[in-house]
């Protein structure tokens, strides 16, 4: 639980200093990530703002490229990966839906209610919708890694 708190207050600060949604989750990772902050970052530089439309809200879209990078699909050929891959993201967007009515920046973006899906971001007490995605989005990365490696939150 400290991890994830420590990585939720990281993401945020990141998040503040002017990274976008996607690259302050996945920047709060870079711990487990085979890349640094300064070399993740440029690949999430569109991604936020529901890649800057209102589509898929960057705190999901900087989890996707987490779970891409821990769950790796590199041979095209590698069917298994491929279809690993696929499992993560789409658990990760069934819990974000558990908490949240849409996966949708345009949908989610300012709602008054935000707070009340995220524990940890009602007890940091974030009040900006933004601030409690990515605390969530760090909170269910956080549970899908414990589980993968016996509660430890780590990748390995």
């Amino acid at each position: 639980m400290c991890e994830s708190v420590n990585r939720i207050q990281l993401a945020n600060e990141l998040h503040c200093r002017g990274y976008s949604c996607a690259q302050a989750v996945a920047c709060a990772f870079c711990d487990v990530l085979p890349y640094g902050p300064e070399e993740l970052a440029p690949f999430l530089g569109c991604f936020g703002g529901g890649f800057r439309a209102g589509e898929i809200c960057g705190a999901v879209s900087g989890a996707a490229v987490v779970l891409g990078l821990i769950w790796p699909h590199r041979a095209a050929e590698d069917l298994a990966a491929k279809e690993l891959a696929g499992e993560k993201v789409r658990a990760f967007q069934r819990r974000f839906l558990e908490r949240f009515p849409s996966l949708r920046c345009g949908e989610l973006k300012g709602r008054p209610d935000a707070q009340e899906g995220s524990a940890a971001a009602a007890r940091i007490g974030f009040q900006k919708s933004c601030a409690v995605y990515i605390a969530a989005a760090v909170e269910i990365l956080e549970e899908m890694l414990a589980e993968e490696t016996g509660g430890k939150g780590g990748a390995g």
